[in-house]
């Protein structure tokens, strides 16, 4: 494998300084570029100063890295250097990134294939530190056949530190829930983490999707923590399942 320029091999005598900008435009592409991101679902990215410039997408190089400005709420798109928006794919290259994938303050490597949406091109994205940043505390509460009650139904113990970026919940049937989440570090946890936020709520629904806490007092999750799960209202569900979608720390 060879480089655009091949320094031995040039004529004798003076050569033109720009074979060294070619030279190393080429070297620079091959490696990742650090952008600077902006956007919650259609991301825009800006290749940091002293980068090469980019001028059209190529397949595989170079890849750009950037921190998730947003929680994505819904598919995700990038555009560098106002290319152009191209779809992002999970690291299989197969699953388009949607909701909750794309966490805020979160690392990630996106390199481009052209291959990818039927050939329109799309980048597949990696996330940079973790082999996968992303989990789920699924909790079930069930009312044995009848109507669930209020009151705390059980507690999960974290295993390791997270951030919660967003709750869904699902139902057996259409009603209406609302649980607060309760936290402490080893102990029974009964201080709620909601306070006056959005609690995992159901209202005449089977299910809620994927929505991010507003107004929660903490979202920081400890290992060793103990969650509890308190229910402060219901209707007609006799099963429930909420979930805690979190970002690895």
């Amino acid at each position: 494998m060879t480089l655009p320029v091949t320094f031995a091999t040039l004529p004798a005598g003076n050569e033109p300084l720009s074979l060294f900008d070619t030279q190393f435009a080429a070297v620079a592409a091959l490696g990742v570029i650090p952008c600077a991101a902006a956007g919650q679902n259609s991301i825009a990215l800006t290749p940091t100063a002293n980068t090469p410039t980019i001028a059209a997408y190529t397949d595989l190089a170079p890849s750009f890295s950037y921190a998730a400005a947003q929680t994505s709420s819904g598919t995700v798109t990038l555009n560098v250097s106002g290319l152009g928006a191209r779809n992002a794919y999970k690291w299989n290259g197969q699953q388009a990134m949607g909701a909750g994938d794309s966490i805020a303050g979160a690392v990630y490597r996106a390199t481009f294939l052209t291959a990818l949406n039927a050939g329109a091109g799309g980048f597949v994205v990696d996330t940079v530190g973790t082999n996968n940043n992303s989990a789920d505390i699924e909790f079930i509460i069930d009312g044995g056949g009848v109507a669930i009650t209020t009151g705390v139904k059980g507690y999960f113990r974290m295993p390791y530190p997270a951030a919660i970026a967003q709750w869904s919940v699902m139902a057996d049937q259409s009603g209406s829930i609302a649980i607060d989440v309760l936290r402490l570090n080893n102990g029974v946890p009964v201080t709620s983490i909601v306070g006056g936020g959005n609690k995992p709520t159901l209202s005449a629904a089977q299910f809620a999707a994927p929505t991010a806490p507003s107004g929660w007092t903490s979202t920081a999750l400890a290992a060793n923590d103990w969650i509890g799960f308190q229910v402060t209202s219901a209707a007609t569900v006799t099963r429930v399942t909420v979930d805690l979608i979190l970002a690895k720390l």
